[in-house]
């Protein structure tokens, strides 16, 4: 559990000099101190759930921005405006975690295809003004369409995806 890696001091060492931390799989309310946090936890069963955490002297303008999932979706998400006072402009931070595309939630309707237009609309509509920026981050378990995303029977050799092509290309490591 996420919670329990708080009380790790290598986890903390590691993502306390960081301003901005998103953390996916997130099962339970997460506090470090000085930060704020913002959550979106499964309501049931494992996994899933997002936490953004930011540093407290930055979070103190922050202001999560209200999210309605429709009911084709399965994903947890959180939204944050950071506004930039020095020129007016916003940066919005969106954590996002989508399940599998096999996995099957209790009570929801999990529709790959309409978390990631959902997730895009987002991002096209979160922006207030063309200087906005926004930031779309988390776990996104990867799909590639009907393709594997690994090499049947090719142990020694490094692969990689290539969606524009729709196929396995070797990768060279230099």
């Amino acid at each position: 559990l996420l919670g329990v890696k708080t009380d790790d001091d290598d986890f903390v060492k590691t993502i306390s000099p960081f301003d901005l931390i998103c953390l996916q799989e997130s099962v339970e309310e997460v506090q470090l101190p000085g930060y704020k946090s913002w959550s979106n936890l499964r309501k049931t069963g494992r996994g899933g759930g997002v936490t953004t955490l930011i540093r407290s002297n930055i979070a103190n303008s922050c202001k999560q921005v209200n999210v309605t999932i429709p009911s084709d979706c399965s994903l947890n998400v959180v939204v944050l405006k950071l506004p930039d006072h020095s020129t007016g402009f916003n940066v919005f931070i969106i954590n996002a975690y989508v399940p599998p595309a096999n996995s099957v939630r209790k009570g929801t309707i999990n529709d790959p295809i309409a978390n990631f237009e959902f997730l895009q609309d987002l991002l096209n509509s979160v922006k207030q003004s063309p200087q906005d920026e926004a930031v779309l981050c988390g776990d996104f378990n990867a799909r590639i369409g009907n393709h594997n995303d690994f090499v049947e029977d090719q142990d020694d050799d490094k692969y990689i995806f290539k969606g524009d092509q729709g196929a396995l290309e070797p990768l060279t490591i230099p």
